[in-house]
């Protein structure tokens, strides 16, 4: 039996990334910031052992995710396994999943815990959704007892789109809430990072002198159970430093040197509400990076 695991008490997030494969290909996908490289999956039953190692707590879930999770076969499995050893869990979805197998397999208490959003967050994508069929999919699982909500991105060219699932989930009365859109748009730079030059994609700038320290907020589980530091290193599979399948977990959440500073994938340095719904969260601290001569911490 692997060794239990208790999360350092600054960890704010837990991302269990069960595939990275999508049934969807939107070109602003944060999951293609860098060269993507896909990896080889856990079993079902390897993920029940890792993850049940953790010490988790309520306002710290599990959160399958991907990819798209639900294309993970066993996926279902995994989550009823996890909730009866009374894992909170979370789920982020682009909402495709056969609706009928869902609540045929899914008891509505797997992911419905007190917190401040719903357990089950649905992407609305207006090149792949349509907004009515999405929002009456949400609702037709809240009144079936699920926490579902469904989460817009705040993209330039999808704003009237987003106004109407807006305004038809007001109508239903689900709950509808928008994320920042991170990163290049007809030459226009989106969102708020809290660190210089981080995503410039040039990890070599004269400006930048010396390696950077870092600290993670979350735990990041690839595919095949490696735990990264960043989302950065784990979309291209760079420096994993532990594996959920060790038989110890060591050196998680401590200050670590990187020399890849300006490769930076936006979701760990944009300044962001944490699991609190508090703003001026990043996921990602970052110490000692020089910026024309100047310490910024």
């Amino acid at each position: 039996m692997l060794k239990t695991f208790k999360l350092p008490d600054h960890f704010n997030y837990i991302g269990v990334f069960l595939t990275l494969r999508c049934n969807f290909g939107c070109e602003y996908c944060i999951n293609r910031h860098g060269d993507y490289k896909s990896v080889p999956e856990l079993t079902p039953k390897q993920w029940i052992e890792g993850l049940s190692r953790l010490e988790t707590r309520p306002d710290l879930p599990l959160t399958l995710q991907g990819g798209e999770p639900t294309l993970y076969e066993g996926w279902k499995g995994v989550a009823d396994a996890l909730w009866r050893a009374d894992k909170p869990l979370d789920l982020l979805t682009n909402g495709s999943f056969d609706f009928f197998k869902f609540v045929h397999y899914i008891d509505p208490r797997i992911f419905n815990r007190e917190a401040k959003y719903s357990s089950i967050r649905f992407s609305f994508h207006p090149s792949q959704h349509d907004a009515h069929a999405l929002a009456t999919k949400a609702l037709l699982l809240r009144d079936r007892g699920y926490s579902v909500g469904i989460w817009g991105l705040n993209h330039p060219a999808c704003k009237n789109q987003n106004r109407l699932m807006k305004k038809i989930c007001d109508t239903y009365n689900v709950d509808f809430r928008m994320k920042d859109f991170l990163g290049m748009y007809k030459g226009e730079w989106h969102g708020i990072m809290k660190y210089e030059g981080a995503c410039s994609q040039d990890c070599n700038d004269p400006q930048f002198e010396g390696k950077v320290l870092c600290r993670t907020t979350e735990l990041l589980i690839n595919p095949s159970g490696d735990i990264f530091r960043c989302h950065a290193d784990l979309y291209v599979n760079r420096h994993s430093i532990a594996n959920i399948l060790d038989e110890e977990l060591v050196g998680i959440g401590a200050w670590t040197e990187c020399e890849n500073y300006g490769m930076c994938n936006p979701c760990d340095i944009k300044v962001k509400t944490n699991r609190l719904q508090e703003y001026g969260h990043t996921s990602v601290e970052i110490r000692e990076v020089k910026v024309n001569d100047k310490d910024r911490g």
